[in-house]
């Protein structure tokens, strides 16, 4: 599964599976891969649409999935003029992106905080391919969307501020009890490096917990929400 999944720092995340690349938000990324076969982003905050690092995963051929309220943003920001490229979504929508490839669209948004309001129709995903479910949660507090997700890897914020905690985070994985927990989301912008472990050591020992961020490889950056 290490093979599988990759978060290059904070929630930017790679995942190779049945024979395609799907990126999740791709951010602080350097030097051109050209790898992307689906690229997905969950909202429009720098930190999760970065219009540099997805020219560095896209190819000519990447097919993109966003949320109908950022596509004019995600078009104008990523130099992206062909709209048939694009697969525009709403929270609830299903849709299946090739033969054995399905998503789901999950809510993800803030319960007591004001930076992604529900209203804002922001996303998280939910990736089957060929049967087995990633959740990439967005950045979302713990919802009542996310307490019936049903996966198999969960990768969830933890760093708190503007998502869930750690400790809500954990609470969460725990409810909805994925084979795999990965927490992002922390480290970098928000959240101390020492966040993962301790979230680690929050979940039930029946489920698999393990952190993926490469701390070393990619430089820090500086939370710019006002």
């Amino acid at each position: 599964m290490d093979k599988k999944i990759k978060i290059n720092t904070h929630s930017s995340i790679r995942i190779n599976d049945g024979g395609k690349v799907f990126y999740f938000d791709p951010f602080n990324l350097e030097g051109r891969y050209s790898d992307a076969d689906y690229i997905f982003v969950t909202h429009d905050h720098y930190d999760h649409l970065d219009p540099k690092s997805i020219s560095n995963v896209r190819k000519s051929d990447t097919k993109f999935i966003c949320p109908k309220s950022i596509v004019k943003t995600f078009l104008s920001d990523c130099g992206i003029k062909d709209r048939s490229s694009v697969i525009e979504v709403n929270p609830g929508d299903k849709v299946d992106i090739e033969a054995n490839i399905a998503v789901k669209v999950v809510p993800a948004y803030n319960i007591d905080k004001k930076f992604h309001k529900k209203e804002y129709n922001w996303v998280g995903y939910i990736l089957n391919v060929g049967g087995f479910r990633y959740y990439v949660a967005g950045d979302t507090d713990v919802t009542e969307e996310a307490k019936v997700v049903f996966c198999d890897v969960a990768l969830v914020p933890i760093g708190g501020t503007y998502t869930m905690t750690c400790e809500e985070a954990a609470e969460l994985i725990n409810k909805i009890r994925p084979k795999i927990a990965i927490p992002t989301h922390y480290g970098s912008i928000v959240g101390e490096e020492k966040l993962g472990k301790k979230f680690l050591s929050l979940i039930d020992t029946e489920i698999e917990a393990k952190e993926l961020i490469d701390f070393d490889s990619f430089r820090k950056v500086k939370v710019r929400y006002d």
